[in-house]
């Protein structure tokens, strides 16, 4: 079997053949996407040596929680990219996520971390540290989980994603962070009011002097009728605005552009959807 840089499984594929190919590609792997639980749950992925890994995806860090998983992820000196698509935020997962030694010199991160506190781990995990983050897209934080993200030193972060439960405040906040590499915002995840998201359009950004494109839903005043599978109605709804109604009502004199949205993530979880890290939206 000829070796390869890249390999994805999802769970059609036998855990034997998954075990086969890994063990073939060695060294030579460069890009894992490894949805197979039945594999992950095997411990199989814990014995194997991917030292020049740069890029891996999985459901979530569940699957490495004890001291074999951990191991093997710390080994992965040379990793950029980590995607995890849902995880229990325990303590045990913040200690792994500290120690690890590629934790500073990440380029992608994606997780959405569920029933998060903000305790001392989240902290040492952020504060005051150096980071190389060029994509970082996070979920299911509050305002103030975020603000120890954005405490952090993140000189290169040009696209961020925020899934979040904000609040108005955090808007102002970041305004005035020290984001020197900023250019693309994706705030359609987040719970921020129209009113906040026009007042930070419209105001001084001096944190953030790249910043060029700017995702937030904006929908119309004019509810629009919902219809069930065979047309008949089942009530009204609000009609999201599209882009080009968005920049004139809104973008409109910002010298900002609306980001176009992220299809990746808007079909996630979806059957036939294939999980891998996500691109920024071309310019359109």
């Amino acid at each position: 079997m000829q070796p390869t840089d890249e390999l994805w499984f999802d769970n059609q594929t036998s855990i034997d053949l998954i075990e086969e190919k890994l063990k073939a590609a060695g060294r030579d792997l460069k890009r894992l996407t490894l949805l197979n639980q039945a594999f992950l749950i095997s411990g199989r992925l814990n014995d194997l040596s991917l030292l020049n890994l740069k890029e891996l995806v999985v459901p979530s860090l569940y699957y490495f929680d004890s001291a074999e998983g951990w191991s093997f992820l710390h080994k992965l000196t040379k990793l950029e990219t980590l995607v995890a698509e849902y995880t229990d935020a325990k303590e045990s997962i913040l200690q792994g996520l500290c120690q690890a030694p590629w934790w500073q010199s990440l380029k992608h991160l994606e997780l959405k971390l569920a029933s998060l506190k903000d305790g001392e781990l989240w902290k040492n995990l952020w504060s005051n540290r150096n980071l190389d983050l060029q994509v970082l897209c996070l979920f299911f934080l509050s305002g103030s989980l975020t603000s120890t993200v954005l405490s952090s030193k993140l000189k290169s972060l040009e696209y961020l994603i925020l899934g979040t439960e904000l609040g108005d405040k955090f808007l102002f906040k970041l305004s005035t962070l020290d984001l020197p590499a900023l250019t693309d915002l994706d705030l359609s995840y987040s719970s921020v009011t129209e009113a906040a998201t026009l007042e930070f359009l419209k105001g001084d950004k001096p944190g953030l002097p790249k910043l060029a494109r700017v995702r937030k839903r904006f929908f119309s005043e004019k509810p629009s009728e919902s219809r069930d599978w065979d047309g008949s109605q089942v009530g009204w709804t609000d009609e999201e605005l599209s882009d080009r109604e968005m920049q004139e009502r809104f973008f409109e004199g910002t010298g900002l552009r609306v980001l176009p949205a992220n299809e990746q993530l808007n079909i996630r979880g979806q059957m036939l959807s294939r999980l891998r890290p996500i691109e920024r939206p071309k310019h359109k």
